[in-house]
Order: structure tokens, then C-alpha cells, then sequence
């Protein structure tokens, strides 16, 4: 007999993000097997339906944003409860969380968290210092809300739970996401393909620095910025390129792209707003080095698809990038932007000379293995 597990998220496809890519593959490779998924999510285009049935997995849509979501899917998953029988409840940090535990609590239901950053005081950076206190407030209130099993995606998130909130360690425990290796290879990439994209893009004979990813202020954009003038004056062949997910600060990151680009240096700076997966390889695959300066990483998608890549990356030694990475990494200190380009730097002129750290591997197989453990031992 299949298995029933009610799931709520934040966003799902085709909403994008890296918390929805992860999902996306556990959807998928349970609902192959023995488990049929009802996942409650916000209704954040009302293009989409508030309904979907696919194999094994139905969609309910709810309201529009994150906040908003945290009272409909309450209602929502309520409903669903009374009329279904569900073996299990899972729920993802951080809104979707609070009605998963509250409708496990009322249905006496088993409920896992994933959980993928702790950010603690961190909140001070990202939201100020007006706003941090009512964040992390709810994040104190949220760790305080009963759980069967937190699902941690690295060690330092389990070690975060650990030791600021006190949380036992028979609940913990460690499940890396999976890197899909199969699609993030170089070799998958057609040698046609690359150099038609540096021919359409103009990358011929450039050195090229890579961003991609969202541009909150968890990401460190900001330094990357303060790089670019410093790095044209020492070889103005150098070409950013700027890969941009949506997220709060995009506009306000894209608008100071776009004054260096018309202003100061239009063929040193290239804006993409969100390439599909395919192109993003491709673009990937083509450039000489990724720029990816965390300020904090649950498991860091960005990062692990890089090396996966083998291409040259620099990021922060910070939260759990030691932990996962490998290959072509360099790690510099966070708010450090002479590091940030003296690494480049470095790159551009010594790249063999580049330490090649030992390999690890983290395989969506065994990540799903791992969650099903989960349920098995709590059912």
C-alpha cells in the first residue's frame, strides 16, 4: 500500500529557486516509488492553477505570499485531514513549518522539518535593526513547536539546531541534499554548444567571471560589485556576466548593474535574468570561473553545482561550504573584497596552480534512501 505524505512549502515550481530544484527531486523520486504526495503552496502566480493532479502528486495553491500562506495552508491542510488519511506530515523552514506542526499537533500526526539555515543573529544583516528582532522572534517561536525529526541538510545547520535551540540530538539528523550529477557534468555540454554561446555573447578571447544565483544580501552581491572597477583597471578585458533570480533586492541590484553598464563599463558587465536550466549549464561550462561569496549556506546548491562542473570557484569559508565542497575551491573571508580579487586575480594568471581539494559526493539516490528511513523508523 502507498504511502501518504502531506507536504507544505513556502514556493514550488515553477517558482525558482534552489529550495524548489531540491523538492522538485525528492517529489520526484518518491512519488516513483511507494508514495503518494499532497503538497500545499503558495498561490504566488494566479496564472497557475490552484489545483494540479499529476502521477502520484496533487497541488493545492493557497493565497499569494509567504505570510498570507501561513493562515490558508492551516485551513487548507485542515481540510485535507479530515477528508484523507495521511501517514505522514513533512514541512520545509521556514513559514510552511508552523502549519505543519499545528495540524500535527490537532491530527496527532508525525511531522519532519527539513530545516536549511539557522540564521540566529544573522537576521541583524539581513533585516536590520528594526525588523531583526520580530524574525527572529518567530524563528525562536518556530525551534520551540514540537517535531518528530528535523531533516538537516549539513552538519552546521544540525549543529545550529544543537546548539541554539537545544534541540535533542535522537531528532537530528544529517541528510546532505543531492547534486544531480548526471545533468551537471562538463562532458554533457557539446563543444558546439559552447562555442556558439561565446560567439552569440561575445566571450571569444575574455576572461570570464560568473555570478548566478538570487541577489539578497545573504549572497554577498554587493562586494562582487565593488569589485568590477578595480578589476577593469588592472585588464579591461575581463567580462561579468551576471546570471539574476528573482528575489527582493533584484531590482535594486539590476539598477546598479545597469548605471556601471551604460556609465562606466559597457563591455565589462553582461546581465542575464534567469537563463533556463540547459543555458545555465552551457553558460556555466563556458566561463573561467564562478564568483558565489555566501554570507551563509545551508548546503549551497550553487557552489556544489560548480565543482560539480569543475570549474574554478571562489566562495567564503563560512556555515557548511567547508563541508561540501571540493575540487578548484578557493575560500576567502567573508566581507573581504580585496580577497575576493586577489582570487580572481589568481585565477586569471595562475590557474594550475589552483589546489585541488579531494573529492566528495552526495548522491540524490542515497538522499532519498535516507528520507525514507525517516519515515519508516517514525511510522
Amino acid at each position: 500500500m502507498k504511502k501518504h505524505i502531506l507536504l507544505f512549502l513556502d514556493y514550488y515550481l515553477p517558482h525558482r529557486g534552489w529550495i524548489e530544484t531540491v523538492f522538485e527531486q525528492i517529489i520526484q523520486r518518491l512519488t516513483k516509488k511507494w508514495y503518494y504526495i499532497t503538497l500545499v503552496t503558495s498561490h504566488f502566480d494566479k496564472k497557475l492553477k490552484k489545483y494540479e493532479d499529476f502521477d502520484n502528486l496533487e497541488i493545492y495553491r493557497v493565497w499569494v505570499d509567504r505570510f498570507s500562506f501561513l493562515f490558508w495552508a492551516l485551513i487548507k491542510g485542515f481540510s485535507l485531514l479530515k477528508k484523507q488519511k495521511f501517514d505522514i506530515i513533512h514541512a520545509s523552514t521556514y513559514v510552511a513549518a508552523f502549519p505543519a506542526s499545528l495540524l500535527g499537533l490537532v491530527f496527532g500526526k508525525k511531522v519532519v522539518l527539513t530545516v536549511h539555515e539557522v540564521f540566529w543573529k544573522l537576521w541583524i544583516l539581513y533585516k536590520g535593526w528594526f525588523f531583526w528582532r520580530i524574525y527572529l522572534f518567530f524563528e525562536k517561536m518556530l525551534f520551540l513547536m514540537p517535531f518528530t525529526v528535523y531533516h538537516c541538510v549539513s552538519r552546521y545547520t544540525m549543529n545550529c539546531l544543537r546548539v541554539l535551540y537545544g534541540v535533542n540530538d535522537n531528532k537530528l539528523k544529517v541528510i546532505h541534499n543531492g547534486v544531480d550529477y548526471e545533468f551537471w557534468n562538463k562532458n554533457n555540454v557539446d563543444e558546439n554548444e559552447m562555442l556558439d554561446w561565446k560567439k552569440e555573447y561575445e566571450w571569444n578571447g575574455r576572461f570570464i567571471v560568473l555570478y548566478y544565483g538570487h541577489a539578497g544580501k545573504s549572497k554577498w552581491l554587493d562586494s562582487l560589485i565593488d569589485c568590477i572597477p578595480q578589476m577593469i583597471k588592472y585588464d579591461p578585458t575581463v567580462l561579468f556576466v551576471f546570471n539574476i533570480v528573482a528575489s527582493k533586492r533584484k531590482n535594486k541590484i539590476l539598477n546598479r548593474l545597469r548605471f556601471l553598464e551604460k556609465f562606466w563599463f559597457a563591455r565589462q558587465i553582461q546581465i542575464f535574468q534567469w537563463v533556463d536550466k540547459e543555458d545555465l549549464r552551457t553558460m556555466v561550462a563556458s566561463c573561467d570561473v564562478v564568483v558565489a561569496p555566501s554570507l551563509s549556506e545551508g548546503f549551497g546548491s550553487v557552489h556544489t553545482e560548480t565543482v560539480a562542473m569543475e570549474k574554478p570557484l571562489i566562495t567564503t569559508s563560512i556555515a557548511s561550504l567547508p563541508e561540501v565542497l571540493w575540487w578548484a575551491t578557493i575560500f576567502i573571508q567573508a566581507n573581504s573584497a580585496q580577497q575576493l580579487l586577489d582570487s580572481i586575480l589568481m585565477i586569471k594568471e595562475n590557474q594550475q596552480d589552483i589546489e585541488i581539494l579531494p573529492a566528495k559526493k552526495f548522491d540524490w539516490d542515497v538522499t532519498i534512501n535516507m528520507i525514507e528511513e525517516i519515515y519508516e523508523t517514525i511510522l
